[in-house]
């Protein structure tokens, strides 16, 4: 499984313990406090993004490369958009960064900027025209600030599941 965080703002004591509770496989961050990233131990896969706080991005290369606004990749078969949000007005509402997920043809959007924990997934019906593929949109809350949330993924089967937990 895989462990999704953002907007840890300096709270690295948090994602340590999250970390050893969860035992994940991978970690994806969504910005906002990449210096509390554990770079002393990287045998763990840790695919990042920066956000508008992140005023020093470390000289590490992450899974996904350089930390970057935003970034694409696979997990497993599916196609994962990652970002923080802010570019794309997340904070007004996620509609933009939707648009560009979908224009990007991910099967997964995850964001972060808003500290709101939420879930939604996209049939292809629900838009006209019709699109290609569903979409999950996520985004794991703040680590940073109470209810100091978190979230999860697993895929399995092509089968994706999401969780939201508080530490």
């Amino acid at each position: 499984h895989i462990l999704i965080l953002s907007d840890s703002h300096g709270r690295s004591d948090l994602i340590n313990e999250i970390i050893g509770r969860t035992r994940p496989d991978a970690i994806l961050f969504a910005g906002d406090g990449l210096r509390d990233l554990p770079y002393d131990d990287l045998s763990l896969p840790i695919y990042a993004v920066r956000g508008n706080c992140d005023f020093y991005v470390p000289p590490v290369l992450f899974a996904n490369g350089e930390a970057e606004d935003e970034s694409i990749f696979y997990l497993e078969d599916k196609k994962v958009l990652l970002m923080h949000g802010h570019r794309w007005g997340v904070k007004s509402g996620y509609g933009a960064a939707v648009d560009h997920a979908i224009r990007k043809e991910a099967d997964i959007l995850i964001f972060g900027h808003t500290h709101e924990p939420m879930e939604l997934f996209l049939r292809p019906d629900q838009f006209d025209p019709p699109l290609r593929q569903s979409l999950w949109v996520f985004n794991p809350g703040s680590l940073g600030y109470r209810p100091h949330s978190f979230g999860t993924l697993t895929i399995r089967g092509g089968q994706i599941l999401f969780g939201h937990g508080e530490v």
